[in-house]
């Protein structure tokens, strides 16, 4: 939840979490501003980056054109005495226009537009890609390969270890915006199979353009709905990845119950 609101007052909060059964505000202990790579594209993203540092109101702007035009990657280290069994979040904001004369350059010979082939183990990575924006094509060393954006969340368990490959979906739209949260397993779950998930927004049709996987791999690819609850009065927002298993079995009954009806 946005640390600066105060609790459900002040607008609509939005955030991605493991579904609660109820909304608790919390106060922020701490907040401090992450450290802004300049990259896709880079040269725009030095350019704000020089801005923010200057005195006067020079910081505001730049950060509001960082989110309009895009520039950076904004990743944040967890001290894991406070945030176990969380690791790392990362914000990604990027802009993939055809007519950046400098973008086929740098692509070529300083860094591709996205991460190739690199190896996880021992625990997950929640990738969240924000509504209207594009998102990854991803495959990885156990034959999957799939593509997500607009809202879609992709979980991934590296478990005992894959390769894999996370690609700018640049065919899907200009604008790529996403949060990436790494998430570490437990000892004993530390060399589980590798699998893959895919949670498709609530109001997105099956198999269309939010996400599409294009070839499984040795475990099937399990799908899912994102879980969307508004608070009574309207003031907060929760996008959930998982249930507790009592109420995600609720759930399932409904539906099934329904889909006799």
């Amino acid at each position: 939840l946005r640390p600066d609101t105060s609790p459900c007052a002040q607008g609509q909060m939005i955030a991605l979490a493991v579904f609660l059964p109820c909304f608790t505000p919390r106060a922020a202990t701490r907040i401090s501003r992450p450290t802004r790579l300049p990259v896709w594209p880079a040269w725009q993203g030095v350019a704000l980056g020089v801005a923010s540092q200057l005195p006067g109101p020079f910081r505001s702007w730049a950060d509001r054109l960082e989110d309009a035009f895009g520039g950076r990657v904004a990743p944040i280290q967890f001290d894991p005495r406070e945030a176990d069994p969380f690791i790392l979040l990362v914000h990604h904001r990027h802009a993939f226009r055809p007519l950046d004369f400098l973008r086929p350059l740098f692509s070529a010979a300083i860094m591709p537009e996205g991460f190739p082939a690199h190896p996880h183990r021992g625990f997950e990575t929640v990738t969240y890609v924000l509504p209207g924006r594009a998102g990854l094509v991803h495959r990885d060393s156990e034959g999957c390969r799939m593509r997500y954006g607009d809202g879609a969340v992709q979980w991934m368990t590296a478990g005992r270890g894959m390769l894999h490959e996370e690609m700018w979906d640049t065919g899907a739209s200009v604008d790529a915006e996403l949060y990436q949260l790494w998430v570490n397993l437990p000892p004993r779950s530390k060399l589980v199979p590798p699998r893959v998930q895919l949670l498709l927004p609530s109001t997105a049709p099956a198999g269309g353009a939010a996400a599409q996987v294009q070839r499984e791999g040795s475990t099937p690819v399990r799908t899912g709905r994102v879980i969307d609850e508004v608070s009574a009065d309207g003031a907060v927002r929760v996008r959930g990845i998982a249930r507790p298993p009592a109420e995600e079995e609720a759930a399932a009954a409904e539906a099934a119950a329904g889909e006799v009806a």
